[in-house]
């Protein structure tokens, strides 16, 4: 009886103290990171100087380096991706061949997964399970989420970049260093590879709206993007744009980016695209190094040719600035709450 009741009791009590007038809840000060976005700054190649910062929701303020700062000790060596959960955070950090996962609010460390982790490059959740790509092996290894016990590798053709949850799929897209020309789609119930679906050019970088995934694929001349719906492409429209990347699925609009453009179209790809406005030139590979578009709100990041600390700067969509912050080195990627 009292496993029924005292839930009940918290739960009221609970209940009486965020309904009072005289707003006296303490907030646990650990809990620093309850709203807003998480950076992920990759760090210099062998530097050890991977971090992660945390924006506020009203995009005013940013933190830096939060991981030393919630545990004492550093992130380590090249901070890939990031899976952001209702619990946890997974950092994957990618030549420490480590994924750290840290308590969502606090940023404190839980666990540090290593267990046959090699380059991992990006990650998924998925029916309680991670799911994380290698830079060097054609396989994708599985882990429980909650004990971050290994369950399995699950063998691919090729090696794999990113990776995507859709329906009841996950797409995990060729390396893109080798030339990915295909999407290698696996099936969560079984844990199997169970269709690979083919692309006629290389395949750059994939994004979805929980429903489909949208690939984008490149050659020197054209760059398109394809509609992938369950296990084959279900629509393809070719750009004007020579070689796009950082597509972003998101709501009902479909993003990307060509030289220094920001570019938008309709998800079903029926329209033409429309460019939104153009960023500040700069090294080929710094500009758009990071690029998300969340609630609308356009994120960028200039890793300045890993010199020197990334500059982020957050957009309308009319191209007028929000807000503009420095982050660690080599910013590569913003994640919700």
């Amino acid at each position: 009886m009292k496993k029924i009741l005292a839930p009940l009791f918290a739960v009221t009590l609970l209940y009486s103290c965020s309904n009072s007038d005289d707003n006296s809840v303490t907030p646990n000060p650990d809990e620093k990171y309850l709203d807003g976005f998480f950076v992920s700054n990759e760090g210099n190649f062998n530097g050890g100087n991977a971090s992660v910062s945390h924006i506020n929701g009203g995009l005013s303020t940013v933190a830096n380096d939060i991981f030393q700062t919630s545990n004492a000790r550093s992130l380590g060596d090249v901070a890939q991706h990031m899976v952001v959960t209702d619990k946890y955070v997974y950092i994957v950090v990618n030549n420490s061949n480590t994924i750290e996962v840290v308590n969502k609010k606090t940023f404190k460390s839980v666990y540090t997964i290593s267990e046959n982790v090699t380059s991992p490059r990006f990650a998924v959740v998925k029916n309680n399970k991670l799911y994380v790509t290698s830079l060097v092996d054609a396989k994708v290894n599985v882990y429980n989420a909650e004990t971050f016990a290994f369950i399995k590798s699950i063998a691919l053709n090729h090696t794999a970049e990113q990776i995507a949850v859709a329906n009841n799929y996950i797409y995990a897209a060729n390396g893109f260093y080798s030339g990915g020309m295909a999407i290698e789609v696996i099936n969560p119930e079984n844990d199997t590879n169970t269709v690979d679906i083919a692309f006629e050019k290389a395949i750059v970088g994939i994004s979805t709206n929980g429903q489909n995934v949208y690939a984008l694929s490149a050659n020197d001349t054209t760059t398109s993007i394809s509609i992938v719906n369950n296990t084959s492409i279900a629509s393809t429209k070719v750009l004007e744009q020579p070689i796009a990347r950082n597509i972003v699925a998101e709501g009902s609009n479909v993003y990307y980016t060509a030289g220094t453009g920001v570019y938008k179209m309709n998800n079903s790809l029926t329209s033409s695209s429309t460019k939104l406005f153009d960023v500040a030139a700069g090294d080929e590979y710094s500009v758009f190094y990071g690029f998300n578009v969340l609630n609308g709100t356009i994120f960028t990041s200039d890793a300045k040719g890993f010199t020197d600390n990334a500059k982020i700067v957050i957009y309308k969509e009319d191209g007028s600035i929000i807000k503009e912050f420095t982050a660690g080195v080599g910013t590569n990627g913003f994640y919700k709450f």
